[in-house]
């Protein structure tokens, strides 16, 4: 079993979730709480970090894939190339693993919509233990670490503590 990318319609992750998961299908998708304002109020809204689209983790076949396709709101699998054979790519273990560590640590989280280079590290000690990705330093000074899901192109970055200890990968 692997995780894979699962594009869905526009504002649709919420829903097709709560769909695959009822189907018996493992689901992760990544949300982050922002403030909205409106005219007459101030508002936390949680939205998807990544905007249409969501990760499903599946022993994949043609069999799967179209099962998957035959849920609302679902596009179809990220990563197919014309000629290749696969029916989607997989996402390494690590990439969600370490994004799902940055949401379960509750910290601020700013999107990156392009990959981040760097050198990569991991985690060793401290709240984030565990997360691999590319540390930068922030306007202010302080560092962040940048966790990516390369297939997308896209990642997340959060502040790192003083408790949280980095180790070259």
């Amino acid at each position: 079993m692997c995780w894979y990318a699962l594009a869905v319609h526009a504002r649709q992750e919420k829903a097709a979730c709560r769909e695959l998961t009822q189907r018996g299908i493992e689901v992760f998708l990544p949300t982050a709480f922002t403030r909205r304002q409106w005219s007459d109020r101030v508002q936390r809204i949680e939205l998807a970090l990544f905007p249409g689209y969501l990760f499903v983790r599946v022993a994949l076949s043609a069999a799967r894939r179209v099962e998957l396709l035959r849920a609302r709101h679902t596009v179809d699998l990220v990563g197919r190339l014309p000629g290749d054979d696969r029916v989607a790519r997989a996402i390494p273990e690590i990439e969600i693993e370490s994004i799902r560590k940055i949401v379960l640590s509750r910290r601020e989280m700013d999107p990156v919509d392009a990959l981040m280079t760097g050198t990569p590290v991991v985690v060793v000690a401290g709240p984030l233990r565990g997360a691999r990705g590319v540390v930068e330093t922030a306007p202010d000074g302080r560092r962040r670490l940048a966790v990516q899901i390369s297939l997308l192109g896209r990642g997340v970055r959060t502040l790192l503590s003083a408790d949280d200890v980095l180790e070259t990968a």
